[in-house]
């Protein structure tokens, strides 16, 4: 008890008691980021948006910020919108769901600058607050990790702050998972975001003890829920990984409480 007690103590700059949702029955959405990119986030995201639709919720879903290479399609700007609205079911304008897309694999900052494009903050909250009438709960996406530059002066933690939405953290469990979690949970703080809970994506069938005792460790040092331990699955298996989250209680609370 007394070693943890001091574990405890050194990471009191992390407690959640303080940012944790007030409300968890009148949550209006999510906000998922991760610990990195490649994290799974979009899966998740589908996942999530799936379950809560298949339940009956009247579920939205954003991408407020994309980047790649090329165009996914005629109609969706980026793959990962294309993913969302599918799992979501819904038909709304690509322009609605994914205000700012830039053709470059970078951050929205790097991508903006290099094609002298610029980012119009008013038209990305502008659309969110169009799909937060049009629906119960919308599941937000971010892109990469919360620190990520949207513009010079402002990261993407300060968009989902705007947003007012409590945070998803989608994570891995592996060597140098805890460190990640730890700084993205630090940085979520220091922007005065709530915290939801967080979500181990991608769990090996033959994790090691290590994988295995990660979400245990980043638990007793943080006290954040742990919402789900997800499988590894392929990549668009987002109906598996949504029946995975709703055996989580606090996903059936969202389900429940809508």
């Amino acid at each position: 008890m007394v070693g943890r007690q001091v574990i405890n103590d050194r990471f009191n700059f992390i407690s959640t008691a303080k940012n944790q949702p007030k409300n968890k029955k009148n949550l209006r959405g999510v906000f998922v980021t991760g610990t990195d990119t490649g994290i799974g986030k979009t899966t998740i995201a589908c996942g999530l948006a799936w379950i809560l639709r298949k339940k009956g919720i009247n579920v939205g879903i954003m991408k407020p910020f994309a980047t790649g290479d090329k165009l996914h399609s005629r109609k969706f700007k980026s793959k990962d919108t294309a993913m969302l609205a599918e799992a979501a079911n819904i038909c709304d304008a690509d322009n609605l769901l994914n205000p700012s897309f830039f053709p470059i694999a970078a951050s929205p900052l790097m991508a903006s600058d290099i094609l002298k494009a610029s980012i119009r903050k008013d038209e990305v909250l502008n659309s969110f607050d169009t799909l937060q009438t049009k629906y119960d709960f919308t599941i937000v996406e971010g892109i990469g990790g919360i620190m990520v530059p949207i513009t010079r002066n402002q990261m993407l933690g300060h968009f989902a702050k705007m947003m007012g939405l409590p945070l998803i953290i989608v994570s891995q469990s592996r060597v140098g998972s805890i460190n990640h979690i730890l700084l993205t949970i630090k940085a979520a703080k220091d922007f005065g975001l709530e915290l939801y809970g967080i979500i181990f994506n991608k769990m090996s069938k033959n994790a090691s003890l290590v994988e295995k005792k990660t979400p245990e460790y980043v638990h007793r040092l943080t006290n954040i829920p742990i919402i789900s331990i997800i499988p590894h699955v392929a990549e668009n298996r987002y109906k598996a990984v949504g029946s995975c989250l709703y055996k989580s209680i606090y996903v059936n609370n969202l389900c429940t409480n809508h």
